[in-house]
């Protein structure tokens, strides 16, 4: 089998994986991890183990083409999901998702910060069990939350983006909750080291923490025994921008430390665009 001809049977399943998980998403999406985990054991290409080695020198070889194996899985089965959420809603993916206790005590105003690894899609059931109205900035939509979720599309031109930003901050003022990826960077950014690299992100969180004068806690949601977990980072705040944004980096390459297989393809082509930072 050519290499378009694979690539479209693989695409062919992923489709019919996604339609079986509008009835059956445990199973589906377990099996389009296995699929993608076999897909780039097949290929041996994106991500190659090299290229894991790069960002996690102390991995053996073969434990870099485990985490290559594990990052291939992790891209179908957020593939799948995304698909599944454009097609059923957010249905079938509730009752995979897990909260921990502290997450209800969380108390607004508060900045939650995203981030493009694990299980990024399947964040949304857990902003409808927030304690308050929540304000959820996003590049494009999967689907039409129910109150007092709101979703706000960064997608459009400096205008719509600085409109958001604008809506974002007064939900902060009146007392809300505000969710959005910190590692997408849609106009200007900041740099902050991590992993070795320099790793650039988005100025808009770190912008609103500082003028709302609240703390960014991390949030990021794990694939874990059949399901999702939601873990929240310690929270982070400062008065200066880019002391926070390098504290950000700093909590996003521990976690990555701990698990490099949750690292998604687009935050990996991101960290090998630069050159090493010195002294590592």
């Amino acid at each position: 089998m050519n290499r378009a001809a694979g690539r479209q049977a693989f695409q062919a399943l992923e489709s019919g994986l996604a339609s079986l998980a509008a009835r059956h998403p445990a199973p589906a999406l377990s099996t389009a991890a296995t699929l993608g985990w076999f897909r780039n054991l097949l290929s041996r290409r994106w991500p190659a183990p090299e290229q894991i080695r790069t960002l996690f020198p102390h991995l053996t070889h073969s434990a870099a083409a485990r985490v290559a194996w594990s990052i291939g899985g992790l891209e179908a089965r957020n593939r799948v999901l995304a698909a599944c959420i454009l097609s059923a809603g957010l249905g079938p993916v509730r009752p995979l998702v897990r909260t921990p206790p502290d997450f209800a005590a969380l108390r607004p105003p508060l900045l939650l910060g995203t981030f493009h690894v694990g299980a990024v899609h399947a964040l949304g059931p857990a902003l409808e069990r927030l304690p308050g109205p929540v304000l959820a900035l996003r590049h494009g939509l999967l689907y039409s939350p129910d109150p007092p979720v709101e979703i706000v599309t960064t997608e459009g031109d400096d205008q719509q983006r600085a409109a958001a930003f604008q809506r974002a901050l007064t939900r902060l003022g009146s007392g809300g909750f505000v969710v959005l990826a910190v590692d997408v960077v849609p106009g200007s950014g900041l740099q902050a080291p991590c992993l070795g690299r320099t790793l650039e992100l988005t100025r808009g969180p770190f912008a609103l923490a500082r003028l709302a004068k609240v703390p960014l806690v991390p949030l990021v949601a794990r694939w874990r025994r059949g399901g999702v977990d939601v873990e929240l980072g310690e929270p982070i705040s400062g008065e200066e921008e880019s002391v926070l944004a390098a504290a950000t980096a700093r909590w996003l390459e521990r976690y990555l430390l701990d698990s490099p297989a949750d690292l998604g393809l687009g935050l990996l082509r991101r960290l090998l665009g630069f050159e090493p930072t010195a002294g590592r």
